[in-house]
This record gives C-alpha cells, structure tokens and sequence, in this order.
C-alpha cells in the first residue's frame, strides 16, 4: 500500500520593494544633506525664474544661456526642450501648463521635490529605507526615464504641429 504524498507547488518568493530601515553615519548625513540643498537650489532657481510664454526657452535667462540650436537649426523642438519652463511652471503653481509645455519635465520636477523631500528626511532623521532595486533593476529603470523623456518629446511635438507652434520660422 502505498500513499501518494502531493506537494503542493510552491510560488516564487518576491522580498518586499522596501526592506528595514538602516541607521547611517555622519558623513552619509551630510552627504545626503547636500543631496537636499542641491535639490533645493534647483527649485528656487526654477520658482525665480520667469516661464517662458512659449514653453520652452525659459533657460535663456539664467546667465544668457544660448537658445535650443536644434530648434534654430530645424525648427522643431529637442528631447529637453521646455524642460526649464516646465519646472519654472510647476513651481508657480500651473501644472497644466507645465505639462503643455513638457510633461517630463513636471515629473522630473515632482521627482526633484521627493529627492529634496527625502534626502531631508534622512539628513535629520539618520535612517536608510532599504529598496529592494533587483525589483526595480537598472535596466527597467533606464528603459523607464527614457520612454518618459521620448513619450514628452513626442507629446511636445505632436502638440506644438497641431497648435501651429513647431516648425519655429
């Protein structure tokens, strides 16, 4: 007489996103403390900085920065462009305008505020939250900053063509 023993089929074992928190030193501290200023210089700069009415060229007026030479030589916008007046925008409180103007850059300028966030955050309360990144991967990551940087420009575009705005004459 024999008995059949079934074993159930197990599932793969996925860690959590986030792990234990971790204390850190005093100069990974500091370190990260000027990740926050950084972070911080960047979004002053931008809520200084008057936004562009065109939705792009906002960078011209921080030390007489040079126009987009993609634009002036094609008329059409780059990757980048509006990215400026895009953060400029946002920090003035008009979202949807940021996003006409550059729908990446108003992410990147929300991701912007989370690092200052949170870099500040760790500065004074000097605890690492672990991220698991095997879930994430550098290579999703990459693949997914540059669909977001390709997915504006082809909004910019599109939008600009429809609007009559691109090409610049």
């Amino acid at each position: 007489m024999t008995q059949s023993l079934e074993i159930p089929l197990a599932r793969p074992v996925r860690p959590p996103l986030f792990g234990q928190s971790l204390p850190i030193g005093t100069l990974a501290r500091v370190a990260v403390a000027l990740v926050a200023a950084g972070c911080l210089a960047v979004l002053v700069v931008a809520a200084w900085l008057p936004p562009d009415p065109r939705g792009y060229g906002s960078h011209e007026a921080i030390f007489g920065a040079w126009p987009c030479g993609i634009l002036l030589t094609t008329g059409l916008p780059c990757p980048t462009c509006g990215m400026t007046t895009a953060f400029s925008l946002v920090m003035h409180g008009r979202p949807l305008a940021a996003f006409v103007a550059q729908p990446a850059g108003v992410a990147l300028c929300m991701g912007t505020i989370a690092a200052m966030v949170y870099s500040l955050h760790l500065a004074v309360r000097g605890r690492l939250i672990q991220v698991n990144w095997d879930r994430i991967g550098p290579a999703r990551f990459s693949i997914g900053l540059a669909l977001l940087l390709v997915l504006g420009w082809a909004f910019k575009l599109a939008h600009g063509l429809a609007t009559g705005a691109y090409p610049v004459r």
